[in-house]
């Protein structure tokens, strides 16, 4: 676990270090949806949507194992009460 969040942590140095040595403006085009904003800008908003969208995947997978999980078997009837114990053998000389 902490060997996964020493990479995430690597990740995220390295997005916020590529974001902030390219603050030059871009325009991003999306069907009828026109923004501007600075690379930095955009990059830090790339990941956060990648992180969400990893975390509601994950999190989709986790509920579908934990709604298939098999749960206690439905009895049938009353419990049964166990057998009576088997009288000794009787030895004869």
């Amino acid at each position: 676990m902490q060997a996964l969040l020493a990479v995430v942590a690597i990740l995220l140095l390295a997005v916020a270090v590529f974001a902030f040595q390219n603050p030059d403006a871009v325009t991003v085009r999306f069907l009828a949806w026109q923004l501007s904003a600075s690379v930095a800008v955009v990059t830090i908003a790339a990941a956060a949507a990648g992180f969400l969208a990893a975390a509601l995947a994950s999190l989709a997978s986790r509920l579908v194992k934990w709604t298939r999980r098999p749960g206690p078997s439905p009895r049938t009837g009353p419990p049964v009460a166990p057998p009576p114990p088997s009288p000794p053998p009787q030895f004869r000389p």
